[in-house]
């Protein structure tokens, strides 16, 4: 479903607007996504700063307009979001045989073991506050490797932008580790981005192997 006019509420005016959207059938994740709100007949201004309180069918958020480049005759105004709180939104895993590499969007992933082939998951571009939860589900025998700094041939690959990944220089802690890589069932990390170079580990659990060779490693440099 596409992003629907009628359905954009603005509650307050002044310097920051306020408005409510009910999203109808499309889920968090999906207007998250770029080129959502891109404002293509000028029957909206929204500026940035604005603030939208998104009813979606998987939940409730609150997402702020980071970003709105000038009106075109031709492309209209690309319309730059970002997730404020709320539920966060649920982002789906491939299974199957995946590509070598994912490029990953801010919110929840469940990586399950169905996968025929070890996969490595590029973070996105960040900002403050955004948060990424990865939680591995089933036993399997693949890993799961996710690289929040990713380099910058992977950066290259697939896509510009929020969608390349986070870009070189980011890491997940103070003395420049950037990878987890999940091996076994439950294993799960949570970080927030806290600046344009660093996400921040807020809490993560590997099982006992994590000692083991061959097992889970976490903060395992670049």
């Amino acid at each position: 479903m596409a992003f629907t006019n009628a359905n954009l509420l603005l509650l307050r005016g002044g310097n920051r607007n306020q408005y409510y959207y009910d999203a109808g059938s499309d889920t968090m994740a999906t207007i998250l996504a770029a080129g959502y709100f891109d404002n293509v007949d000028d029957v909206i201004a929204l500026q940035a700063d604005d603030l939208m309180h998104c009813e979606c069918t998987d939940g409730n958020m609150v997402i702020r307009v980071s970003a709105v480049t000038a009106n075109t005759v031709a492309g209209g105004g690309d319309v730059t979001v970002q997730f404020v709180s709320g539920n966060m939104p649920i982002q789906t895993w491939a299974t199957g045989t995946e590509a070598a590499m994912t490029k990953m969007a801010y919110g929840f992933y469940e990586v399950g073991s169905t996968i025929a082939t070890a996969t490595r998951g590029i973070f996105p571009v960040h900002y403050a506050g955004a948060i990424v939860r990865v939680i591995k589900v089933g036993s399997g025998t693949q890993g799961h490797e996710f690289d929040v700094g990713a380099s910058a041939s992977d950066v290259s690959l697939g896509a510009s932008g929020a969608a390349a990944g986070g870009g070189t220089g980011v890491t997940a802690d103070a003395v420049g580790n950037r990878r987890f890589t999940t091996l076994l069932e439950n294993e799960q990390f949570t970080v927030v981005g806290s600046s344009t170079s660093r996400w921040r580990v807020q809490n993560m659990y590997a099982a006992a192997t994590v000692i083991m060779e061959g097992g889970s490693r976490f903060l395992a440099g670049t």
